[in-house]
């Protein structure tokens, strides 16, 4: 049975994590923080094990995950796993069984998303010499795609562990190599996104003339993307009637956001929210002729940036009357 020893490694993890994910995060930009970004992850684990450790040969396992993002670029995830190491020359396995926690920094999370990782924890190892718990600390490097069957995701990824137990070679501490494949799903209903939903209102576009443009107030998207939520499409849906009943006018749609990250960032993902704003507008069956979108980035704030409140004004998509 694991050790205090063991128990006390799991709990310095665990804190450790607790610690991370209650301190305060700083979402510069509502749109990219998920409170419920909960997920779980189910991985084949292979193990190249160093040839220093006592009688080994390969190992395979699984892993299983708990993660939460907790901020932009940022999750943190708590493991468990279980090895079985076949032993080179004599029949049997060894053991491992261990508990960890790690912190993920994604380089982006727009379609198949590289990250890289380091953690620690506990194991606990089971051998032909007898029994050890001990500390590791692992690094890697990994691939995740997103929505591939549905709401699930496909994870790849590449680990070099620091195995510091005693498996009673006296050659400790090892150096692993885990190569590990498997699926992730979202949790508690929720995915990668946060989706606002808000009282409807009635966006009236005024025929004539619109010089100052009109901001399409619930006009929002899910998460870190250019998809439309449940709301903005039925506010779209009014606005589309109401182009419709003034077939001659011509609108530009401009999408913008704050000042958060970089420009060149917040220019693509304006301009793909107003090309996706005009995409809805012309399936609802406005000529595509009358339709122009511009995204124009940060760079026409009506609002502080500095504040909360400001940046969630200036994040938003505009409609004007052009002819």
């Amino acid at each position: 049975m694991p050790s205090v020893k063991f128990c006390c490694l799991v709990g310095a993890a665990i804190g450790a994590g607790l610690a991370v994910w209650t301190s305060p995060v700083a979402h510069a930009d509502g749109e990219r923080a998920d409170p419920r970004g909960w997920n779980a992850s189910a991985m084949g684990v292979y193990v190249f094990e160093d040839q220093d450790r006592n009688d080994v040969d390969y190992g395979t396992g699984l892993r299983f995950g708990l993660g939460r993002q907790i901020g932009e670029h940022w999750d943190l995830e708590w493991q468990g796993f279980g090895n079985s190491l076949e032993r080179d020359r004599a029949s049997g396995q060894h053991w491992q069984y261990g508990l960890g926690a790690d912190a993920l920094r994604y380089l982006y999370r727009e379609g198949p998303s590289p990250y890289l990782l380091v953690g620690g924890g506990g194991v606990y190892t089971d051998s032909n010499r007898g029994t050890d718990t001990s500390a590791f600390l692992n690094a890697g490097a990994g691939l995740h795609f997103r929505d591939v069957w549905g709401s699930m995701g496909l994870r790849m990824e590449l680990r070099y562990v620091l195995d510091f137990s005693d498996d009673g070679s006296g050659n400790e501490p090892f150096n692993d190599v885990r190569a590990l494949v498997g699926l992730t799903f979202p949790l508690f209903g929720g995915g990668d996104y946060e989706t606002r939903i808000i009282e409807r209102e009635r966006v009236v576009v005024k025929p004539v003339p619109m010089a100052p443009p009109e901001v399409l107030h619930g006009v929002n998207f899910e998460f870190d993307s250019a998809r439309l939520t449940p709301n903005a499409k039925t506010v779209l849906r009014e606005v589309a009637e109401r182009l419709q009943a003034y077939p001659n006018s011509e609108v530009e749609i401009g999408g913008h956001t704050d000042s958060t990250g970089s420009a060149s960032y917040n220019q693509t993902l304006s301009e793909r929210r107003a090309a996706s704003v005009r995409d809805f507008l012309i399936d609802q069956g406005v000529d595509p002729g009358r339709l122009t979108a511009v995204g124009y980035g940060a760079s026409r704030p009506v609002d502080d940036n500095r504040t909360e409140q400001g940046r969630e004004r200036n994040r938003r998509i505009e409609m004007r009357r052009m002819n």
